[in-house]
């Protein structure tokens, strides 16, 4: 997450470009602005933290693959070294360097639970960056995207499943989520760069609060915003399949796939991947077996999409 990138010297376009990229899972556009500001503005954070959210986007639509996870490692370590380096050399406001470390320590923490649910790393990870995220807002609390780190912190660690609890104390993490809230809605509403971000992490905090209907609709305003972003389809899955209701899930991917059949058949056809995968769920092998045909009988130029079409044939 992106938690602050208020600056004066490096291009508001070059981040938004790469941000907004990002988001629509235009990951080539993504990279290429990325790269032109660490190209830029070498001794700055701000092009490998933008470089690394690529490459958890990237690892949500093939989460196996683990030259994806080399490459975020490397742009997030990059990330966290540069904004030090920039700390020591006072080139830049101490303020915007100690946000980049907040945002690259906290992608650190999202990248091990969504990816590795490795959620001890995660925690002590979400510890860092909400030390250098409190630092930013004592210097400055209308320094609004620093909000979301703050919200992201207080609702997950305030939320934490009772088992881990007791290692999270003695470690100093405690976090209050009804606060965590009411920080991300801040962020929200009043973030420059991170309004976006702040709706993702509140839509994750909604889902693990169990607020079903407000998930979906944060959900479906995201996918609105960013239709070309099939990763959310998968969240979608996740919330139908923690509900139990594999079948309701299904008829809702049909009605997608119907939406967006004509304007955008690629992005359609990730819509009956996981209408395949729900009705699964819900042991329909043969109504599972009906949507799989449908969705090989038009091929499209996409190999991650082919390559999930043939795992789902041999029954992954």
């Amino acid at each position: 997450a992106v938690t602050g990138v208020q600056t004066c010297a490096l291009p508001i376009s070059l981040i938004r470009r790469s941000m907004q990229a990002s988001y629509d899972l235009h990951l080539t556009d993504a990279r290429s602005a990325s790269l032109e500001l660490l190209e830029r503005y070498p001794d700055h954070p701000a092009g490998y933290t933008l470089m690394a959210e690529t490459y958890w986007w990237e690892a949500q639509l093939d989460p196996q693959n683990s030259e994806i996870e080399k490459q975020y490692y490397s742009a997030q370590k990059l990330a966290v070294d540069k904004a030090e380096d920039a700390l020591k050399q006072k080139k830049y406001p101490q303020v915007e360097l100690l946000a980049y470390l907040a945002s690259a320590h906290g992608s650190y923490a999202r990248f091990q639970v969504t990816q590795k649910s490795a959620y001890f790393s995660a925690m002590r990870a979400g510890l860092r960056a909400h030390r250098y995220a409190e630092e930013v807002y004592r210097a400055d609390k209308n320094y609004y995207d620093i909000w979301l780190g703050l919200g992201a912190f207080n609702y997950f660690t305030g939320a934490l499943p009772g088992v881990i609890k007791p290692f999270a104390f003695l470690i100093g993490v405690r976090g209050d989520k009804s606060l965590g809230f009411q920080q991300l809605k801040v962020a929200m509403e009043r973030g420059r760069y991170a309004q976006t971000e702040a709706k993702i992490v509140y839509y994750t905090a909604l889902l693990e609060d169990k607020q079903y209907d407000t998930a979906l609709a944060t959900l479906e305003s995201l996918m609105a915003e960013h239709r070309d972003n099939v990763a959310l389809y998968t969240w979608a899955t996740e919330l139908f399949r923690e509900q139990q209701k594999n079948l309701e899930g299904a008829a809702y991917f049909e009605r997608l796939y119907q939406k967006n059949a004509t304007q955008s058949p690629s992005v359609a056809k990730y819509a009956l991947l996981e209408e395949v995968q729900l009705l699964r769920a819900h042991n329909r092998p043969v109504e599972a077996s009906q949507v799989l045909q449908r969705l090989k009988s038009a091929p499209v130029n996409d190999a991650l999409l082919n390559s999930k079409i043939q795992r789902l044939e041999r029954g992954k």
